[in-house]
Parts: C-alpha cells; sequence; structure tokens
C-alpha cells in the first residue's frame, strides 16, 4: 500500500508540473528511481522482464532526442523510473492505458479545434489517470 502512494505522489506532482510548466522534477525523478531500483533488487532480485519498462523508456527517450522535444524527454524519465519499481505487467497496462487516453483526447481535439494539429498535450497526467485506473482494476 505504502508503494502504491508513493507512485501516486510521484505521478501527481510530475503532472502538475507537465501541466502547469510543460516540464517534470528531475530531483523526484532521481530520488524515485534510485529507491526503485533498490527496492525491486531488494524485494524482488533481478529478472529480465524488468529490462521491458527500461526499454520503453529508453525508446520514449530516445524518440524525444530525435524529434528535438516533439515528443518528451521527460516522459520517457518518467516512465523509465515508473518501470524501476512497478512490475512489467502493470507498468505495460498503465502504459497503454496513458497512451489509450492520450490518445482519445488528441483525436477529440482534432475533431473539435481548428489549430489542434499544433497543440501540445501532456502525457504524464494520462498515465497517472491510467496507474489510477489500474489500482481500480487490480
Amino acid at each position: 500500500m505504502f508503494t502504491e502512494v508513493v507512485i501516486l505522489v510521484f505521478l501527481a506532482i510530475n503532472s502538475w508540473l507537465d501541466i502547469k510548466k510543460k516540464e517534470i522534477s528531475l530531483i523526484t525523478v532521481g530520488i524515485f528511481g534510485i529507491t526503485g531500483i533498490l527496492l525491486s533488487l531488494s524485494q524482488r532480485g533481478f529478472s529480465w522482464d524488468y529490462l521491458i519498462p527500461a526499454a520503453i523508456g529508453t525508446a520514449i527517450v530516445g524518440l524525444g532526442i530525435l524529434t528535438k522535444g516533439a515528443v518528451g524527454i521527460g516522459d520517457g524519465l518518467i516512465l523509465l523510473t515508473l518501470g524501476t519499481i512497478m512490475e512489467p505487467e502493470k507498468f505495460l497496462a498503465v502504459f497503454f492505458m496513458g497512451l489509450l487516453g492520450c490518445s482519445a483526447v488528441s483525436l477529440i481535439m482534432l475533431l473539435v479545434a481548428q489549430n489542434a494539429g499544433k497543440s501540445e498535450l501532456p502525457f504524464i497526467p494520462f498515465v497517472l489517470l491510467g496507474y489510477v485506473g489500474g489500482l481500480l482494476l487490480w
């Protein structure tokens, strides 16, 4: 239960920053990432399955670099960090729920707004909603 609350607080802080300032807190990412690695290794040990979230986060960071920020590098860092503490199955569920929510809002924006193609949409709040949805399902 403690881990879930910590993840919620981490995602809530970074969601708020993503919405208001279009940035994330590197301090929380660093603390959460180191803590997540230590907890995962002490509680579950190493498994090759834990490389799946790392690969997804790294791919998004790489896309952010290649697209010069069109895809948020911070989004990839948050996903990398989240992958250190979450089980791979739950991580994938949260990631895909976040993608689904973001896609739905993007589609609505494209259909309704005239300049929606040029607007930015923060991704971390959708990851937070995906995590809350996952907590309700698990």
